[in-house]
């Protein structure tokens, strides 16, 4: 019972986190990391963090101090999936750099990939309407624009976005991905992706 425990406080399998700004492409390359490591049979979850707020049924807005919890319940989730044995895809905007460092303290094995893309190719992208809902002043809180965005100074991978195509941006994370899981053994069945 004291293991389960102590593996739940600090996981050991690798653990990525695929984080930017809204439009950046995070949930996109989570989504083709997911096929890729299901091409391959090793057990992986996606962790999305637009889809975590639909599971929780309250009114989590998106201030400093929203985003914050929202964090905390994302680092909460992946470590219980990671005590599992599943490797974790986190799909997070993450826009504060001592909660990312607080992530490196929390996974040993934290991977970090920031898809760096220019805040007027996010606007042009602008998949759910925010940003034109935020120059329109119907929202606030979106970060980069009337809140700030962090720029990561750790990152592992820093992908720009505004430059590569889908499939470039899936082979550059997955060529620096595969060399952490190689020591994965490839005979699972079990991959699944939560909403």
């Amino acid at each position: 019972m004291n293991n389960r425990q102590n593996n739940f406080e600090r996981p050991t399998t690798h653990s990525f986190w695929v984080i930017g700004l809204s439009a950046a492409g995070k949930s996109t390359l989570a989504r083709m990391l997911f096929d890729r490591f299901q091409e391959h049979r090793i057990p992986c979850m996606v962790i999305d963090g637009d889809e975590v707020r639909h599971v929780y049924d309250d009114t989590l807005g998106f201030d400093e101090a929203s985003r914050r919890k929202q964090t905390q319940r994302i680092i909460r989730l992946t470590r219980w999936v990671a005590s599992q044995g599943v490797v974790p895809i986190v799909a997070i905007m993450h826009p504060y750099e001592d909660d990312r460092l607080g992530c490196r303290e929390v996974f040993p094995n934290y991977y970090e990939i920031f898809l760096k893309c220019s805040l007027d190719v996010c606007v042009e992208r602008d998949p759910k309407g925010l940003y034109a809902k935020a120059l329109n002043k119907e929202i606030h809180n979106i970060a980069g624009m009337d809140i700030p965005y962090e720029e990561p100074r750790h990152s592992d991978l820093v992908l720009a976005t505004d430059r590569l195509s889908k499939g470039e941006m899936l082979e550059a994370a997955w060529a620096e991905v595969k060399e952490r899981i190689d020591t994965i053994p490839c005979d699972y069945s079990l991959s699944r992706r939560i909403a």
